[in-house]
């Protein structure tokens, strides 16, 4: 019982010095069916959240239609809304599918689920999107990202807190528990919950990850999760050190000013975050080197490297300029 006060106590703490949400906002719970996703709901709306950060809640569950049981976790999770007196709202809704992809299944059926409940949060007056991702899913996503050759900063994992392109916010508030943590601060009434089968496959990548690889890594190194977050932690830290010199590095490039003698991993840390600004967020370092060579190159002063969907990086003497092909 003491071990539990403390974790809500912390949590409420936690809330309330991260500014997560408050008593003003309308929070949407995307709700799953999992065991993760009721706690969460349930946290949310049993009461115990003091007054000034006790939002309206609205849940909603997005069926996929992706699995068998897909209509039976569709009906429990009815019945689990029903359950809930607090709820503003109650949603669920399906996915239709033209055909059912044979690749990137995960990251399809994520997209589309963010894109339904954006719509919802909209009909209902949500601000706020909630989500049950914890600690173990940060360091799952921190490994897969490293594993898949991502850039810097996402190696610092899941925002807890962030703002999406709709204008819609994004919470994360079980980022900071460990998954066998998220019980204690339910009222105990979650006793049923869906075990998605799917979870146990490991031809994912992620599932993969989850049973085969951290648990190796645990023999290892008992503290390999702990580790792995504090490496995350002190990357967001010396990202945020170094975001000013990359800013004045960017206005050198926009002025024709840039040192292209800058170590050639320099070069691509500013060349992304310039055309982060300008929205191109997928450019390969491949296409970045080629961009370095070429503004390397003496002897030329003019030049092309073409990127995805028509749009060009083009040399004009020591002016790097971004242009849409006309082609």
């Amino acid at each position: 019982m003491v071990k539990a006060k403390v974790i809500r106590a912390n949590m409420v703490r936690h809330v309330r010095e991260r500014q997560l949400f408050n008593a003003n906002d309308h929070v949407l719970v995307a709700v799953s069916g999992g065991a993760d996703s009721l706690y969460l709901l349930n946290w949310l709306t049993n009461g115990y959240l003091p007054a000034d950060i006790q939002p309206t809640v609205s849940a909603a569950y997005i069926n996929h239609q992706l699995r068998s049981d897909s209509q039976a976790e569709e009906e429990f999770v009815r019945g689990q809304f029903a359950k809930i007196s607090r709820l503003e709202t109650r949603t669920i809704k399906r996915l239709e599918w033209e055909q059912v992809p044979k690749t990137a299944i995960e990251e399809q059926a994520r997209d589309r689920r963010y894109q339904a409940l954006e719509q919802i949060a909209n009909r209902v007056g949500a601000n706020i999107m909630v989500t049950a991702h914890h600690q173990g899913d940060q360091v799952e996503t921190i490994l897969y990202k490293l594993i898949r050759g991502s850039r810097l900063e996402q190696l610092e994992g899941m925002a807890e807190k962030q703002v999406r392109r709709s204008g819609l916010t994004l919470v994360r508030p079980f980022l900071c528990l460990p998954k066998d943590k998220l019980s204690i601060l339910s009222d105990g009434s979650i006793q049923q919950w869906i075990e998605d089968p799917t979870n146990q496959d490991q031809h994912y990548a992620r599932n993969r990850l989850r049973h085969a690889v951290l648990p190796v890594l645990r023999t290892i190194n008992q503290q390999a999760d702990q580790h792995i977050l504090d490496l995350s932690d002190q990357i967001a830290g010396q990202r945020y050190l170094m975001q000013a010199e990359l800013e004045r590095q960017v206005s050198r490039l926009e002025a024709g000013q840039l040192d292209w003698q800058l170590p050639k991993d320099v070069l691509i840390l500013i060349l992304q975050t310039w055309l982060d600004q300008q929205g191109l967020v997928s450019v390969k370092d491949r296409q970045l080197s080629q961009v370095i060579t070429l503004m390397k190159n003496e002897h030329v002063a003019s030049g092309q490297v073409s990127l995805a969907h028509g749009w060009q990086l083009e040399r004009l003497g020591h002016q790097l300029r971004l242009r849409k092909s006309t082609n």
